[in-house]
């Protein structure tokens, strides 16, 4: 199963661009920043990114057999828990968008920033609707 699946794209194919290019976008647009606030939401943003999708990849794939004690409170078997779902829609997102408005970033990376805003934003506005609609999950 490919990240190009022609049927479908399922959540670990989502968690591998995350992983490898998400995650490493977000600490690369980190390095343009000024304000320090911003830099540092940046960086933290792309490493813990990477982080958590390696390992709920790793989980979902049998690799690893036990929820952490502590991770066990952000990961569902939906994946992530509908309040990270509304801080990624209600904060993240927004101070993305207010990096991509007022920063200065290399074509590409503005390109590549904007797809990953626009694109994450939708992806996780669904999954967040299709939850409280198909399991009442809020």
């Amino acid at each position: 199963m490919g990240v190009l699946n022609e049927k479908r794209c399922n959540s670990n194919d989502v968690r591998i661009l995350d992983i490898f290019i998400t995650g490493p976008l977000q600490i690369y647009v980190s390095l343009f920043l000024k304000n320090i606030f911003l830099k540092y939401f940046m960086l933290i943003t792309g490493i813990l990114n990477i982080a958590f999708n390696g390992y709920v990849y790793l989980l979902k794939n049998k690799y690893i057999q036990k929820k952490h004690r502590y991770l066990k409170y952000f990961i569902t078997e939906h994946g992530k828990r509908q309040v990270h779902r509304l801080y990624n829609l209600t904060i993240m997102y927004p101070i993305f968008l207010y990096i991509l408005l007022h920063y200065k970033l290399p074509t590409f990376v503005q390109f590549a920033f904007s797809s990953n805003i626009i694109i994450g934003f939708i992806y996780n506005l669904y999954n967040f609707i299709i939850l409280v609609q198909k399991y009442g999950v809020i």
